[in-house]
């Protein structure tokens, strides 16, 4: 079992329980569950893969495989799921491939960028012939003005220059208002190592580890929802509005924004158990 693998590396590299929450945020009830393989006091399935991945990355093994062995043991329809999408990305990549290669075999495909190359080019050659005529034209221009104006007296030059000094300022333009952002645009900078799930508009965009010093900015039209297995080091901004650090240290949290910059829900699913027992 994954949770007797991760013990194992654990007590092999003389660490603690306790040393494991420290370095990973994740309580020490939560990992003392995953060894002993009680899956049913975690917070769901969702928090127990990124506690999973967060103590195998710790002990530098391999996070992702250590997912997949706890996914297989756990939850063997989403791997029989992963494997039926996995299949069907390939045939859909081998019957693009096929395209390409019948298009090429024509010579249809090589056709259209001989012609569209050739059009860019007829199209680059009468810029550059317009562009020499209208700066031939402005020289001619400037040299009649230049010549023309030297025949002035110095003293109506002298006089201009003083009206021009004497012109009002022009009045500065007024900034225009920031264009208001179209749906939810969420940014998350993380001061600590921190498990992340991000779903927009019912679709997970992200799910993994984000280290110290990391910004990310995710965008959805109507919904975007955020947990964060240690919600203290994340802090939160929507549509350009500060929200704050999204919990407490060690907290799991669940944070849901729409369009308004306000969150509309917001729990702490590993407190809330915890506070059952």
């Amino acid at each position: 079992m994954i949770g007797d693998k991760l013990r194992n590396e654990r007590e092999r590299q003389k660490l603690t329980i306790q040393d494991i929450a420290k370095g990973t945020s994740i309580r020490s009830v939560y990992i003392d569950a995953i060894e002993k393989g009680e899956y049913d006091k975690l917070p769901g399935k969702v928090y127990a893969k990124g506690f999973v991945r967060n103590y195998a990355a710790f002990l530098r093994l391999d996070a992702d495989a250590a997912v997949h062995q706890f996914t297989e043991e756990n939850h063997p329809e989403d791997v029989a799921a992963a494997m039926e999408t996995e299949e069907r990305l390939q045939a859909a990549e081998e019957r693009t491939r096929n395209e390409v290669r019948n298009k090429l075999a024509t010579g249809s495909d090589f056709r259209e960028h001989v012609s569209e190359s050739n059009n860019r080019q007829n199209a680059w050659l009468i810029a550059v012939i317009v562009l020499l005529v209208a700066g031939g034209a402005y020289f001619l221009f400037a040299m009649d003005d230049g010549n023309t104006a030297s025949k002035a007296p110095a003293k109506q030059v002298t006089q201009s220059a003083k009206k021009t000094t004497s012109s009002k300022p022009v009045e500065k333009k007024q900034e225009e208002p920031a264009v208001k952002v179209d749906g939810v645009e969420l940014m998350a900078k993380f001061t600590d190592r921190c498990w992340t799930q991000v779903v927009a508009d019912g679709k997970t965009v992200y799910e993994g580890t984000m280290e110290a010093g990391k910004s990310q900015t995710w965008k959805g039209k109507s919904k975007v929802v955020i947990t964060a297995g240690n919600a203290g080091a994340v802090e939160l901004s929507v549509n350009g509005k500060s929200m704050g650090k999204a919990g407490d240290v060690g907290q799991v949290v669940e944070k849901s924004f729409t369009p308004d910059g306000q969150a509309d829900a917001a729990s702490s699913k590993a407190d809330k158990k915890d506070s059952k027992k």
